[in-house]
């Protein structure tokens, strides 16, 4: 097997600053506090006029700016002064991605603390007793109602958070360059097929999922650029007929919802749906490798789906079977483990 391929430079890495669940306390009450704000304005400041500034006692204090230091968050340049670590300061501009791994790392590390013996020994009881998995209420996505738009729009704006980030390692593989019309099923907000767009100026998309997640996808690109380039088809893309005419299939972060025989099943429609000699995609989520080191706090987010991650071989054994051809598979390592896997189906100029 091949290795993994790294992502580009411009990848923020942020879970390095996210391992100890103690420092992740302590950089979340950092920035919802202000202190984080405060910090980046300038290089160092005194860590004793911070205790008044925040009104917090002096061992308090000491506390939280240790945690901070001692997860390379912060850094002390001089006796009595404190200032952002330069490697924090390059990921601050991804805060809205610090922030949803925190918020989500907290549900789901708690779901572990609390139900970890149904975890590993009932799985259909860990999910109905979990917080991590009441919030993807799939069956409210049908209805657009307000009370379905708030409760979609809670893990709708996560997802959106990761793919912001995720999209470009993937994109940039698949070179959507190379094709006229983009079908994205499973595509939440949109922001894959946006991306998409924005790299290849004469790309158009079709993102094809649930009503209420195709509203709030709307809302995403309302005033994006390239949103004009991205059309809603609201549907159930297991039972519902898929829109035909593109040369390029993606499944991004999708599958792994769903048993194998599911799957497989949406493979086949996704396979009937692409054009002759076009291309389907699937950037999915690989298994966490668990025994090379203990998992850290952050962690936790992927740990309560490792279920459900796969193998890449369901994915190309099903492929071969529906006649693809020129199948590859890629591994990328971004902060979670991920598949590229790419196939072309026969026919069409190539």
């Amino acid at each position: 097997m091949s290795a993994p391929e790294l992502p580009g430079p411009e990848f923020p890495r942020v879970d390095r600053f996210l391992e100890s669940e103690a420092a992740a306390h302590a950089l979340s009450f950092a920035l919802t506090s202000g202190l984080i704000d405060r910090l980046a304005r300038r290089a160092d400041t005194a860590i004793s006029g911070l205790a008044d500034e925040f009104r917090l006692e002096r061992p308090q204090l000491a506390c939280l700016t240790g945690l901070l230091v001692g997860a390379g968050i912060a850094a002390e340049p001089a006796p009595g002064r404190i200032g952002l670590s330069e490697a924090f300061r390059a990921v601050l501009p991804c805060r809205d991605l610090i922030e949803a791994k925190l918020a989500f790392a907290a549900a789901a590390s708690e779901d572990l603390r609390r139900h970890f013996p149904a975890f590993i020994a009932d799985l259909p009881a860990f999910m109905a007793a979990s917080r991590t998995f009441e919030l993807f209420r799939y069956d409210r996505c049908f209805e657009i109602t307000p009370d379905n738009l708030d409760a979609t729009r809670r893990w709708v704006a996560y997802t959106t958070c990761l793919t912001r980030y995720e999209a470009g390692p993937g994109l940039d593989r698949i070179e959507p360059g190379r094709h006229r019309r983009l079908l994205d099923l499973g595509g939440n907000s949109g922001e894959f097929a946006a991306q998409a767009c924005r790299r290849a100026p004469d790309l158009t998309a079709t993102v094809f999922d649930l009503p209420v997640v195709c509203a709030l996808g709307r809302e995403n690109l309302a005033d994006r650029p390239e949103g004009a380039r991205v059309a809603f088809q609201a549907g159930d893309m297991r039972r519902d007929p898929l829109p035909e005419g593109h040369d390029l299939v993606t499944f991004k972060s999708v599958l792994h919802d769903w048993p194998a025989g599911e799957a497989r099943a949406l493979l086949e429609r996704a396979a009937r749906a692409l054009a002759p000699g076009g291309r389907l995609a699937i950037y999915e989520r690989a298994p966490m490798a668990l025994r090379e080191r203990p998992l850290g706090y952050v962690q936790s987010a992927d740990l309560v789906f490792q279920p459900f991650f796969r193998d890449a071989d369901l994915y190309t054994e099903t492929l071969a079977a529906l006649g693809f051809v020129d199948c590859s598979v890629r591994r990328l390592a971004l902060e979670t483990p991920f598949h590229l896997i790419e196939a072309r189906k026969p026919g069409g100029a190539r």
